[in-house]
């Protein structure tokens, strides 16, 4: 995960300093942390590859909205740039909302930056049916909003 995250150009070194602590708590303690994660693994290219020779072409980590009854926050959505317009990021918010729905959640909840280096990322989420329910002005710093993102299920 490190290496795909450090290929993602839009992410800062804290971004990924945090994305990698969401995952390491997902795989160190799930049930106290809170966080999951869902991997697209592309298989190794040559025929008989071992399971060290797959690639992980992206990833998407997500909880339970805490305080709610079936709410749930999609954390990062990372999809190596190698991979990227192969629908990769479309079959894990799929994935997402299917394993959602099958818990009984009903909304799933996105946060994202309004900087135009996330403006593909914004469209990404439009695309999949997500609608804009707010913003808050300057609040990463000034210019830069949080745009609030959500989908009913």
């Amino acid at each position: 995960m490190v290496t795909l995250l450090q290929r993602i150009d839009t992410f800062t070194d804290e971004e990924r300093i945090v994305a990698l602590e969401l995952i390491d708590d997902a795989i160190t303690r799930p049930e106290q942390s809170g966080y999951q994660c869902i991997v697209a693994v592309a298989p190794g290219a040559s025929a008989g590859a071992s399971e060290d020779d797959e690639h992980v072409a992206g990833y998407l980590s997500y909880g339970r909205t805490p305080m709610t009854e079936a709410a749930y926050d999609l954390y990062w959505v990372a999809v190596d740039p190698a991979f990227r317009g192969q629908g990769v990021g479309r079959k894990l918010c799929a994935a997402l909302e299917e394993t959602c729905r099958q818990a009984e959640g009903h909304l799933v909840r996105v946060e994202t930056s309004s900087q135009e280096a996330y403006a593909g990322t914004l469209q990404f989420y439009l695309d999949q049916d997500y609608i804009e329910g707010g913003r808050l002005p300057g609040f990463y710093k000034p210019g830069d909003d949080l745009v609030i993102l959500y989908k009913l299920l």
